[in-house]
Formats: C-alpha cells, sequence, structure tokens
C-alpha cells in the first residue's frame, strides 16, 4: 500500500511541476532546496545530492557545489565509486559559475583529488582521466602552497605513471615524497615515500632496498590513523599497510625466505579484510594469487583471485579482473584446459594494453611462457620472452629479468628437442641463457630464482654427463636456504639432487666391478 501511494504521489508531482511556467521553476528549486535545508539542518548532509539538485535548477551554484561535493564524499565513504565520480564531475561543472576566488580553488582543489581517487577505483591506475584529475590538483597545491594536499597528489600521480610502467617517473615522484617527509617530520608522508619507494625499487630489481623501504613503512603504519575510511590522503587506491605487506612478501619470496613470505602475505590478507575497504581486500587477494602462482600454489592462487574477481565485480573496480584473467589462465593451464587457458591469458594481456597499463607485463609475459612451454608451443614461448625483457628493458622492469632468461633457456631446448642433441649450438645457447640468469640473480639477490636457474643448468649439464659439476652447482645453493623445503622449487631441486647422487652412485658402483679382476674357472 506504501509503495502504492508513494508511486501516485510522485506522478502528482510530475503533474503538478508540468504545470509550472519555466521561468517559474527556478525560484520552485530554490525555495524547495531552503525549505528542505533549514528543514534538516545539521543532518543536511543525508540528502546532499537532492539538495544539490534543487539548488543548481535554482541557480544558486555555490550551494549546489558545495552540497554535490558533500554527496561525492559521502559516496566515496561508502565506497559508491562511480557514484563519487559522478558527484565529483558534477560539481566541478558547478563551480564554472562561480567568481574566481581563493574558495573556487579549494574546493576545485578538493574535488580534482576526490575524483582522481574515484577513477582509481573505476578506471585503474593508469587511466588518462586520473592523470588528468591528480595533474590539475598538482597545479592548485602548487597556485595555492598546499602542502597538505600535496600527499594524496603525488601518491596518485605516482600510481598512474607505476600503472603505464614509467618506474623512473614514479620513482622520481616517491623520492620527492621522501625529501618532504625529511623536512616536515609528517610519518604520514614518510608512510607515502617508503611505501613508494619499496615498491619502486622491488620494480628495478633491487630487492635489498625495495625491503628496507618497506619494512620501514610497515613500522610507521597505523591502520587508526592511515587506513583509507580514516585518512583523507590514502582515500585513493589501496591501504598503504596493505601494500607494504603486499610488497614485502613477494621481496621475501624473491631473496629465498619463502617461509617468512608466506607470514607476511597472510598478515597483508587479514589487515586487508579488516579494514572494511573493498578495494584493499580486491588488491590483496589479486597481489596474493600471483605470490602463489609464483609459489606453483595452484588452489591457493585460484581461491584468491576468485575472491579478488567476486570483490571487483560487486564494486566495479576494472583494473584486477583485467590483471586476474592471466592468473585465471594459468590455473586453468594446470587443471589439463591449457589452450583455453592461454587464450585467457592472450586477452587479460591485449585489454591491459588497450588501457595503457604496462607494469608487471614482464610477469604476466613469463606466465605465457610457462603455459606454452607445458603444451609444447615454445615458438610463442620465445615471443613471449623476447617481449617480456624488451619491456623490462623499456620500462625500467627489471625484477623479472633472472626468471626470463632461465626460460629462455629452457624454450629453446624444447624448440630443437628431436632434432639436437646436448653439446650442439642450441644446448650452448641454452646454458648461456642459464648462465645469465644466474649472474643476474645473484647480482639481485634473487635466491629462489638464482635456485631455478641452477635447477635448469644441472638438468643440462647431467644430461651432458657432467653430472659431477650438476651436483656441485645445485647443491651450493640448495645449502643456502634455511626454510621453505616444502616448497615446489625447493622439492624440484631435492629431488634432482637425490637424482644426481643416485646416478654418481650407480656409476660408482659400475666401476668398482670393472675394475675387479675376473675370477678364476675351475677346469674339467
Amino acid at each position: 500500500m506504501a509503495g502504492r501511494y508513494a508511486f501516485i504521489h510522485t506522478l502528482y508531482q510530475q503533474v503538478l511541476y508540468a504545470h509550472v511556467s519555466i521561468g517559474d521553476r527556478p525560484g520552485l528549486h530554490l525555495r524547495t532546496g531552503q525549505r528542505l535545508e533549514r528543514g534538516y539542518a545539521e543532518r543536511a548532509g543525508e540528502i546532499a545530492g537532492e539538495l544539490a539538485m534543487h539548488f543548481a535548477h535554482g541557480r544558486d551554484f555555490e550551494r549546489a557545489a558545495r552540497y554535490r561535493r558533500q554527496a561525492g564524499e559521502h559516496a566515496l565513504r561508502q565506497h559508491a565509486y562511480r557514484e563519487a565520480a559522478d558527484h565529483a564531475t558534477r560539481a566541478l561543472d558547478l563551480l564554472k559559475a562561480w567568481p574566481e576566488s581563493p574558495e573556487r580553488t579549494q574546493q576545485e582543489l578538493a574535488l580534482q583529488v576526490m575524483l582522481g581517487a574515484a577513477l582509481t577505483a573505476t578506471h585503474g591506475y593508469g587511466a588518462l582521466e586520473v592523470a588528468r584529475a591528480y595533474a590539475r590538483a598538482r597545479e592548485l597545491c602548487e597556485h595555492v602552497g598546499d602542502t597538505v594536499r600535496l600527499l594524496p597528489v603525488l601518491l596518485g600521480l605516482g600510481r598512474f605513471h607505476q600503472g603505464r610502467g614509467e618506474v623512473q617517473i614514479a620513482r622520481g615522484l616517491a623520492a620527492r615524497l621522501l625529501a618532504i617527509a625529511d623536512t616536515t617530520h609528517d610519518p604520514a608522508v614518510g608512510l607515502a615515500a617508503h611505501n613508494a619507494l619499496g615498491i619502486m625499487a622491488f620494480y628495478g630489481g633491487e630487492f635489498d632496498a625495495a625491503l628496507a623501504h618497506l619494512e620501514q613503512g610497515i613500522e610507521l603504519y597505523d591502520p587508526r590513523e592511515y587506513s583509507p575510511n580514516r585518512s583523507i590522503a590514502f582515500r585513493a587506491g589501496q591501504d598503504p599497510g596493505v601494500s607494504c605487506a603486499v610488497y614485502a612478501a613477494w621481496t621475501l619470496q624473491l631473496l629465498g625466505h619463502p617461509a617468512r613470505a608466506a607470514t607476511r602475505m597472510r598478515e597483508a590478507l587479514a589487515l586487508a579484510r579488516s579494514l572494511d575497504h573493498p578495494f584493499s581486500v580486491a588488491y590483496a587477494c589479486h597481489f596474493a594469487a600471483g605470490f602463489h602462482l609464483c609459489r606453483r600454489e595452484r588452489d591457493a592462487a585460484q581461491e584468491l583471485e576468485n575472491e579478488a574477481l567476486v570483490y571487483s565485480t560487486d564494486h566495479g573496480f576494472r583494473l584486477f579482473p583485467m590483471m586476474g584473467a592471466i592468473h585465471r589462465g594459468w590455473v586453468l593451464s594446470e587443471q589439463a584446459r591449457s589452450e583455453e587457458g592461454l587464450a585467457q591469458m592472450r586477452e587479460g594481456l591485449a585489454a591491459l594494453r588497450a588501457i595503457g597499463i604496462e607494469i608487471r607485463r614482464p610477469v604476466f609475459l613469463a606466465l605465457l611462457a610457462e603455459v606454452c612451454e607445458k603444451i609444447r608451443q615454445p615458438g610463442e614461448g620465445l615471443s613471449a620472452v623476447t617481449e617480456a625483457l624488451a619491456a623490462g628493458a623499456h620500462t625500467g622492469q627489471r625484477h623479472w629479468d633472472a626468471e626470463l632468461h632461465r626460460l629462455k633457456g629452457t624454450l629453446m631446448l624444447q624448440a630443437e628437442l628431436g632434432s639436437s642433441a646436448p653439446g650442439t649450438a642450441v644446448a650452448r645457447d641454452a646454458e648461456s641463457s642459464f648462465l645469465e640468469a644466474i649472474e643476474i640473480a645473484r647480482r639481485q639477490r634473487a635466491k629462489s630464482f638464482e635456485l631455478r636457474a641452477a635447477t635448469s643448468l644441472s638438468r643440462l649439464r647431467a644430461d651432458q654427463g657432467k653430472r659431477a659439476e650438476a651436483r656441485a652447482l645445485l647443491s651450493d645453493i640448495y645449502g643456502w636456504f634455511t626454510e621453505g623445503f616444502d616448497t615446489a622449487d625447493l622439492r624440484e631441486a631435492k629431488l634432482l639432487l637425490e637424482e644426481l647422487e643416485t646416478r654418481a652412485g650407480a656409476s660408482r658402483a659400475g666401476q668398482t666391478t670393472r675394475s675387479l679382476p675376473a675370477a678364476a674357472t675351475e677346469g674339467p
């Protein structure tokens, strides 16, 4: 009954409004807005969108813009990112009717920051719309000398350039944040700076420096102060504590501390789920899925990527489903659905390229190359590796170089399988790729990648009959590890070492048998 009454009441309103002359309508809207404003008093924010509409039609553009901004801030707090972007865009249009003044500048600055935050969620870090909002906000910050709002602006711009694979530009913006932190002694700025510098060092393959920055960020982080729901500075994108923990886990994994890495990733996921911030949960789940893929933990990766997809679908996050398609494709390949998985990975890579996202492309191409190796398509795999190495060189993403060179060697051997035997030119080229991988891994102190490359090279040398050399090479790096012996890479290395030891034992036994004198035979 109530619903029917409301419907009829709305119809009556529309009929009556249609009989009001166009010239009288602005006055009607203005009076309606004023009465609602007085009636709601301190609670006027609850109907901010409605008030903005009435004041806009009533030609009171200042009030309309303020209420539109208020409605946008409410939407942002409720994680209604598309609605927040719409309110911010409308408010910016209303500001065009304001006369030039310091207040108009401050309003525009706040709205551009809000728009950048909302678009980051709906369009992704690398969207040009995000860059335009933050670039305008930076211009306004410098015009009025607003250092408070400069933090979210530099963070937003840094993430934009990071998303587009412009590592050096992003690193420069992070360095500026650190300089501001050193001057102001503001822990929020310090947290943002160490988070950003740690991420950039990670992508640059500087893993020790990355871990140092990320651990400093974790020490500075306090969810009661710096979570997106509590801090305007960190409202855009993921929670900084979650981000520091996620990348610290990745860094620990590559440095050769898989048990500590797994603990840190669990902490990142627990923190994200405790914050009531959907973007941070989707972010943590997606990056944790990639982490488990790196460790060859298919089921965990699939579960986490599915969770990221649910949050992204529910809240309109555009980027994570595109990146997640590559992870899901890899999982499909592990479930005997390789062709389907490969097609999904290609689609994900194409979608990311179409919106200008280049960050992590070397990693995604490496995953594609792995699937190509699995289904014995080395030609496409080698093309993916070549593209990945070129992308890394162009963007400054050198963190996956060692693994890419290892894959190159493996795929070269597979391409010539059956037509060339170990010891040929192809085998020498593959060996050179494995040695290059080991050299890069040692330079970056990436022990996990060094172990993989040493395993591949040891297998090749064993096939060439150089079993003692193969065993010495692999046992050296395997003996470095003190944890994570249940992970796939360490189990594989151990199995190969045991196989080499068994072969060596059999060879020694054969030599001993051959060296014994022939037994005397009795005469007739």
